[in-house]
């Protein structure tokens, strides 16, 4: 007998039966193919946009790094410029342009500018043609690039300024800078990929208040003139210009390089290539989980099969089919659902593709090419769905080929309780999981350590040891799954109207070890993974908040203390609670120099409910400052500085009686120029009186007082950034950086986390279908089962039940063990990555988010065993218990 025909009988056998198996190969290729396309869309994209940059240039030499700067002109000195003309005069050269950069930005209405962008030359070795408007001629005139247009909102006609900021030297402490402008108008657009940017006359570059910082020489060549001999004459020239220089600059210019149109495209992919194929490694990476999910989805299936064939395959052998023929047959027909499930996931990863590509290109990349299929994308996914279901069929099709001929007269029906798992298999499965997580242990706790006596990096040995340790915990499961689901279902039993199908669920569960464990597994490597990234989000958020917190205790302060201040505090969504506290004018003399600012009153009550640390209030003799500045520099040098506050002003009569010395620790959460001190370090004479009623020179008032502000909970990084506006309604003077960071660590790690949660939904997705099907195919084993439940008097409802309840028993064991997992890999993964000895990383578990993780895993296994348990629900006691 061959084996087309018992592969034919396999396929009829089986029907619709492999239906979600080949789902789970689709969206694992899919994520891959996706993968894959994506990146190719943003190489050539990037490839297309820096070959417009160069277009029209035979030779570019970047110059951005020079940086000789001229301190009379406050001008970068463009040595470029000369090297340029002497390129000129090279033979074969027909043009060298010098080509300088500056910024330019459009302004609101209040006077602030919006995201600007940069701007070069005009030059005839560009290449780009005018679709509106004219080139720029006059020295206020811009012609910008479509992407400005597109991505800025620029139309003809509108104004654009160049800003430079100058500081007096003798200006007094605290003045504003002198604000330089110039303004241009926007004349033309030129059809250009890349960033926006913008083109201005050689005297707009001149007109530039900051002045044009070096960016590139682009050269041009006669017709028929060898680019490389050229070149090699440019690099000769380079040395000879940099002659006389001093030796800074003559580094600088010598280091310049000649590079043809092929080169820099070559260069600059190799620095810019960089996020394209992070987005692709992810992609990659994650659809590999999802793949290694689908393996165990594919292999369950399988299994569940062959077990439901052993009839099937025992006739077949007895009427001739070889142990061999029954092999190929099951390899067979996991190559093809392999090649049916891989077209499918290219088709589908190649539409995805296309849909984020489209959407990049109306949103934030409107030059992106579509990404479209490709021959190494449909090479990759094909091979991969062939590859994956071919592996995942082997030990089913091994199983298949050792079907006795004897089988045939066995009747149908639950196979019996599989004997202990094998003593190979445990000692391995101990093995791997002791030793890799005592390695993820060792890369936590060593980590930090000041000597890491670690041969390889923490976070690789952490990564290997979990990869290692989790094996292992999948080849223990087989001992561990089946009756923890059979314990959790005499726990259910307990339950009203539970107390028959749990029970018989968790037993069903046990029967068929294997089965339950391939289940359960793949359920439990998507839940690990999710519950790994809440935990090891959570734990690197307490840290870096810890950390926040040792260097901004006060997230934001302002130099001001009045009621309506207190007032728009109050109103504010941002702010969580203030405090105030007053101050004096004082004279501060430190070991440069000295300065006039204020000395402010504080005590426990003022820091009480604004500080994320405790014991801020300085002790006798101690204060805290912010970092002090007069018109000469510092006034301090020193980490701890010693100074010496004397006040004046209102009732300073005798101040020099009642001046008095601290030793101060700098911080940088305070205004400029302000001093912390507590009444422990006022003269005696000073607090013999009450301080509300004024000490002499020491007289504490509103006028010259601080107000602490501590952050309202969970505000975005945007919303931060209000705090700033809100305080410049009363002073200039506040300190707003520790609320921004914490607002922008804070949503960085949750849009981190929620970008890979979307990534590992595939494997989560991938689990739950092969629940579904193991279920599905598990009702063909039940039949008689099912039947001889109705028979004794079981309703549909009860019997359907069994299935949920099992779905839910295998999902709850899944989630147990992978919590568990989740909680030790996220804090040790944190741990790991620290690597700071003064970090102490505790672990944070985000019970809400784990809730939400049980909750939605549990909901969705129940929604996937609805299509199974009503088909078992449906078998009437008669025909079931007529099969055999």
């Amino acid at each position: 007998m061959s084996g087309n025909p018992v592969l034919r009988v396999n396929l009829r056998s089986a029907g619709k039966k492999l239906f979600a198996a080949g789902a789970a190969v689709a969206i694992s290729v899919a994520f891959i193919v996706a993968g894959v396309l994506m990146l190719d869309s943003f190489t050539r994209g990037l490839t297309q946009q820096i070959e417009a940059e160069a277009a029209g240039s035979d030779l570019i030499i970047d110059t951005m790094q020079l940086s000789a700067w001229d301190e009379d002109t406050e001008e970068y000195l463009r040595d470029d410029i000369e090297l340029a003309e002497a390129i000129e005069e090279l033979d074969g050269v027909a043009v060298a342009d010098a080509i300088g950069s500056g910024y330019l930005s459009e302004m609101s209405e209040d006077g602030s500018s919006t995201i600007g962008f940069e701007v070069g030359e005009q030059s005839e070795t560009r290449v780009g043609e005018i679709s509106q408007g004219r080139e720029a001629q006059a020295e206020d005139e811009v012609v910008v690039s479509s992407a400005a247009v597109e991505g800025r909102g620029l139309q003809l006609g509108d104004t654009l300024t160049a800003q430079n900021f100058v500081y007096e030297d003798d200006a007094a402490e605290g003045a504003e800078p002198t604000v330089e402008e110039e303004d241009y108008t926007v004349v033309g657009v030129v059809d250009t990929q890349g960033a926006p940017r913008g083109f201005l006359t050689a005297e707009g570059m001149d007109r530039m208040p900051s002045g044009a910082s070096p960016a590139e020489i682009r050269v041009q060549l006669a017709s028929g003139i060898d680019a490389g001999q050229v070149q090699t004459q440019i690099q000769e020239l380079i040395p000879e210009q940099a002659e006389g220089l001093e030796a800074q600059r003559a580094a600088e210019l010598t280091g310049l390089e000649a590079q043809t149109t092929e080169e820099i495209v070559d260069a600059r992919m190799a620095e810019q290539a960089g996020s394209a194929n992070v987005l692709a490694y992810l992609a990659i990476g994650f659809g590999s989980i999802s793949v290694f999910v689908s393996g165990l989805v594919i292999s369950n299936t399988f299994q569940v099969l062959v077990a439901s064939r052993q009839r099937t395959m025992a006739l077949l052998r007895a009427i001739g089919a070889t142990s061999t023929q029954l092999k190929r047959a099951t390899l067979l027909e996991g190559a093809l659902l392999g090649l049916i499930g891989g077209a499918a996931g290219v088709a589908l990863g190649a539409g995805a593709a296309l849909g984020f590509s489209l959407i990049a290109r109306a949103t934030f990349a409107p030059d992106l090419p579509l990404a479209t299929p490709t021959l190494l994308a449909t090479v990759i996914g094909l091979g991969l769905g062939l590859v994956v279901t071919v592996l995942s069929a082997l030990v089913p099709a091994i199983k298949a080929g050792r079907v006795s001929p004897m089988a045939a007269l066995r009747p149908a029906g639950l196979t019996p309780a599989s004997a202990r798992l094998s003593k190979p298999r445990l000692v391995i499965g101990l093995l791997l999981t002791l030793g890799g997580f005592a390695a993820v242990l060792a890369a936590a706790l060593l980590a930090t350590a000041e000597n890491d006596p670690l041969l390889l990096p923490a976070p690789l040995v952490g990564v290997a040891g979990a990869m290692i340790g989790f094996i292992g915990v999948l080849l223990l499961a087989r001992m561990i799954v089946p009756p923890l689901a059979a314990h959790g279902g005499r726990l259910m039993g307990a339950l009203p109207g539970l107390r028959v199908n749990a029970p018989l669920a968790g037993q069903n569960a046990r029967q068929v070890p294997g089965r339950t464990t391939a289940t359960a597994s793949a359920l439990l490597v998507g839940v690990t993974l999710v519950g790994t990234m809440m935990v090891g989000a959570s734990t690197a958020q307490a840290v870096l908040y810890d950390e926040l917190a040792e260097q901004y205790p006060v997230e934001a302060s302002i130099n001001a203390m009045d009621e309506d201040l207190d007032a728009d505090l109050d109103a504010s969504s941002l702010v969580g609670t203030h405090s105030s506290a007053p101050g004096v004018p004082v004279t501060i003399t430190g070991s440069h120099g000295t300065i006039e600012s204020q000395a402010v009153l504080v005590d426990e009550q003022t820091f009480a409910e604004v500080a994320r640390t405790q014991g801020l209030v300085p002790e006798p003799g101690q204060a805290i400052a912010s970092p002090l500045l007069n018109a000469e520099g510092a006034v301090y040098d020193d980490e701890e500085p010693e100074l010496e506050l004397t006040p004046y002003g209102t009732g300073s009569s005798g101040a020099e009686q009642q001046a008095i010395t601290v030793e101060a620790t700098t911080v940088s959460w305070l205004p400029a120029g302000m001093v912390l001190i507590s009444s422990a370090s006022l003269p005696e004479a000073a607090q013999v009186q009450p301080l509300s009623e004024g000490a002499g020179p020491w007289t504490f008032t509103a006028e010259n007082g601080i107000t602490l502000v501590r952050t309202a909970e969970g505000i975005s990084s945007a919303e931060s950034y209000g705090l700033a506006t809100l305080f410049q309604d009363h002073t200039e003077e506040y300190n707003d950086v520790g609320a921004v960071m914490r607002a922008s660590y804070g949503e960085t790690i949750d849009m981190v986390l929620l970008i890979v949660l979307v990534l590992l939904g595939a494997s989560v997705l991938v689990a739950v279908i092969g629940v579904s099907n193991t279920l599905s195919l598990s009702v063909l084993e039940r039949r008689r089962e099912a039947a001889l439940l109705r028979a004794v008097g079981m309703n549909r409802r009860s019997v359907g039940q069994m299935i949920t309840i099992e779905a839910i028993l295998l999902a709850g064991v899944a989630l147990l063990i992978g919590t568990g997992l989740a909680v030790f890999l996220g804090w040790a993964g944190v741990a790991s990555m620290v690597a700071v000895p003064d970090w102490t990383v505790t672990v944070d578990v985000p019970w809400l988010r784990l809730a939400m993780l049980w909750g939605i895993t549990l909901l969705a296994t129940a929604l996937a065993a609805l299509l199974p348990a009503r088909a078992l629900s449906k078998v009437e006691p008669a025909a079931g218990l007529s099969e055999d």
